[in-house]
């Protein structure tokens, strides 16, 4: 049996679905704006940690972004997708949040660090309820994972940038293409090299 059509429909229908809310927040329903908010806020809090190395900050610049999308929500034409209006407004609150923290030389010093903020307790608490790692385990993941994110800080904005969106995220070419502005052969290629210096990177870190 080909589930295809079915799941075309669905996708159909969650597109109408995120219409409507659009239409009514555009109208100031901020019911409407708090259930948008919900299906996005994991993913952009996720970009926005992944890009900063903080809980801290990706929690503050997260509310920042949604702040920031819900006053020009009446500015969306419906151009583009929804989604992809809104990662624009958390990328460029992401590059200047970067730039402000790095002039007072405070970007990344955090980097490979938990904060203990509401995010780590999550995850921990996700964790425990899997029934599983040992605390030697738990300990070497969170080193490594300290390690990545330590190597993701060093490199350009733009390679970090697209690296979080396609293999953190998991973000297709295609909406890479339309949030960044750029055609499929420049997403791969960017990616391509993007790749390449982290796992240079991790190379060293690791040796």
């Amino acid at each position: 049996m080909d589930i295809r059509p079915l799941a075309e429909h669905s996708l159909s229908v969650q597109k109408e679905e995120e219409l409507v809310l659009v239409r009514r927040c555009r109208r100031g329903d901020k019911d409407a704006f708090a259930r948008l908010m919900q299906k996005y806020e994991r993913g952009i809090y996720n970009y926005t940690y992944r890009m900063l190395g903080s809980e801290v900050e990706a929690e503050d610049l997260t509310q920042d972004v949604f702040v920031a999308a819900f006053r020009n929500m009446r500015g969306f034409r419906g151009e583009s997708r929804f989604s992809t209006w809104l990662y624009r407004i958390a990328l460029n609150q992401t590059r200047n949040r970067i730039k402000y923290l790095s002039r007072r030389s405070l970007f990344g010093r955090w980097a490979g660090t938990r904060d203990s903020g509401k995010g780590a307790t999550a995850e921990r608490a996700e964790t425990i309820a899997d029934g599983a790692p040992s605390p030697e385990q738990w300990t070497i993941a969170k080193e490594l994972a300290g390690q990545v994110q330590q190597c993701l800080n060093r490199l350009p904005h733009q390679a970090r940038q697209i690296l979080v969106l396609r293999d953190v995220q998991g973000l297709s070419y295609q909406e890479l293409g339309e949030i960044l502005s750029l055609n499929p052969g420049t997403v791969k290629s960017r990616l391509h090299r993007a790749r390449i210096a982290l796992q240079k990177h991790l190379a060293n870190v690791l040796e």
